[in-house]
C-alpha cells in the first residue's frame, strides 16, 4: 500500500506551460501561464485577455465610444468622474510627470494629432502650428479631484493620449488577474511592455530579449525576468521619414517635436506601468538626464541606445545594472554597438 501510494504520487499531474496570442492594444499580446491543469490554465488566459480588452475598450485613444474619449470631449467644459482603473492611469501619469519635469505628459494629445504619424500623407507641420498645439499641452491644467475621482482641463481645446502608459498598465492588471486566479507563474508580453512572475516548470526564470534597434531580428541580449517588468521604447516602433531624417511617435512634450536622442529605452522596473512611463520619459530626456532620473529611483535600471558614428550604435546602462554580467562586449562589438557605464 505504501508503494502504491508512491507510484500514484509520482504520475500525479506536473506543471505546464500554456500559452495564448491575441491582437489587442495595437500590437500583439502574448500570455504564458504554469498551471497542472489545461482547464484552469485556459480560463485563466481568457481571464486575462478579457481584462486587457477591457482596458483597451477603456482607455483607447481610437476608439470613439471609449471612457478616455468621453473624457476628452467633455472635460473642457465641466469635471467629469472618471473609473477608479482611468482615475489611478491619470494620478500616475501625473506623478511621471513631475518626476521627469514634463518629459512624459499624457496631455500630448494635440500634438499627437498634429503629427502625421497615422496618415497616409507625411507632411511635417508648420512651426507655426507646432506652437499652436503646444499652447493646450501640459500637465498643470490636468486637474484631478480625489473627493469624487473627476476630471477637467484648465485650457479648452486640451486632450489626452495614454500611448504611453496604458498598455503597461493593462500588462499589470493581466499579471494581477492571473494572479487572483491561483496561476503561480505568468508573463505577459504586449508587444515589448512585458511582466513576469515566478518560474518556469524547471526552476528557471523567464527570458526576455533586448531588441536592436536598427535590425528587426536580433537581439542584442536576453534578460532573465521573475517578478518585474521590462519595458522597451524604440524610435523604430512607429516612425516616418522625410527628406532622410526620421521622425518617432515619440514627442517631446516641451519642444512639440520627436525625441531625437535615444532609439531605444529598455527599462526595468518593478511594474509595467511605471516602466512604460519612465521609458517615454527617459527617450525624450536622453542619456544624460535620463540616467541621472532613473538613478534616483529604487530598483529602477536602463539601457539606452543612441547613435554612434557611421552605422555604429552606443549602448549605455545605469549604474548597477542588473544584468551587465550578460552583456558581452566582444558580441555586441559585432553586432555595431560599444557599451558605455554610467559615470554617475
Amino acid at each position: 500500500l505504501m508503494c502504491l501510494g508512491v507510484l500514484v504520487g509520482a504520475c500525479g499531474p506536473k506543471p505546464d506551460i500554456y500559452q495564448s496570442t491575441k491582437p489587442l492594444m495595437g500590437t500583439v499580446v502574448q500570455i504564458s501561464v504554469v498551471s497542472e491543469e489545461p482547464r484552469h490554465a485556459a480560463k485563466a488566459l481568457d481571464a486575462a485577455f478579457d481584462e486587457m480588452a477591457r482596458m483597451e475598450a477603456m482607455m483607447s485613444v481610437f476608439r470613439e465610444d471609449s471612457e478616455l474619449n468621453r473624457l476628452n470631449r467633455e472635460a473642457s467644459e465641466r469635471p467629469v468622474a472618471v473609473s477608479p482603473e482611468l482615475y489611478h492611469v491619470l494620478e500616475l501619469s501625473l506623478k511621471m510627470a513631475q518626476l521627469t519635469h514634463g518629459a512624459f505628459d499624457i496631455t500630448v494629445g494635440p500634438l499627437m494629432k498634429l503629427w502625421p504619424f497615422y496618415k497616409k500623407e507625411k507632411v511635417l507641420p508648420s512651426p507655426t502650428a507646432v506652437q499652436e498645439a503646444l499652447s493646450r499641452v501640459g500637465y498643470r491644467h490636468l486637474v484631478v479631484s480625489p473627493t469624487d475621482q473627476s476630471v477637467s482641463f484648465a485650457i479648452a481645446g486640451m486632450s489626452l493620449d495614454l500611448g504611453g502608459v496604458a498598455k503597461g498598465f493593462a500588462v499589470d492588471r493581466a499579471a494581477a488577474l492571473l494572479k487572483s486566479q491561483g496561476i503561480s507563474a505568468a508573463l505577459v508580453n504586449a508587444g515589448g511592455d512585458v511582466y513576469a512572475y515566478g518560474t518556469k516548470p524547471d526552476g528557471r526564470s523567464w527570458r526576455v530579449g533586448v531588441q536592436h534597434p536598427r535590425k528587426a531580428t536580433e537581439l542584442l541580449a536576453v534578460l532573465p525576468l521573475t517578478d518585474r517588468a521590462v519595458v522597451t521604447s524604440g524610435d523604430y516602433e512607429r516612425y516616418f521619414v522625410v527628406d532622410g531624417k526620421r521622425y518617432s511617435h515619440i514627442l517631446d512634450p516641451r519642444s512639440g517635436f520627436a525625441a531625437r536622442e535615444a532609439a531605444s529605452v529598455t527599462l526595468i522596473a518593478p511594474c509595467a506601468a511605471e516602466a512604460d512611463a519612465l521609458a517615454t520619459g527617459v527617450s525624450v530626456l536622453g542619456v544624460k538626464a535620463g540616467l541621472a532620473l532613473v538613478e534616483s529611483l529604487p530598483d529602477v535600471h536602463a539601457l539606452i541606445m543612441t547613435e554612434g558614428t557611421a552605422e555604429t550604435l552606443e549602448l549605455h546602462l545605469s549604474k548597477d545594472f542588473p544584468y551587465a554580467h550578460l552583456l558581452d562586449e566582444a558580441a555586441l562589438a559585432a553586432h555595431g554597438v560599444r557599451m558605455h557605464r554610467s559615470a554617475h
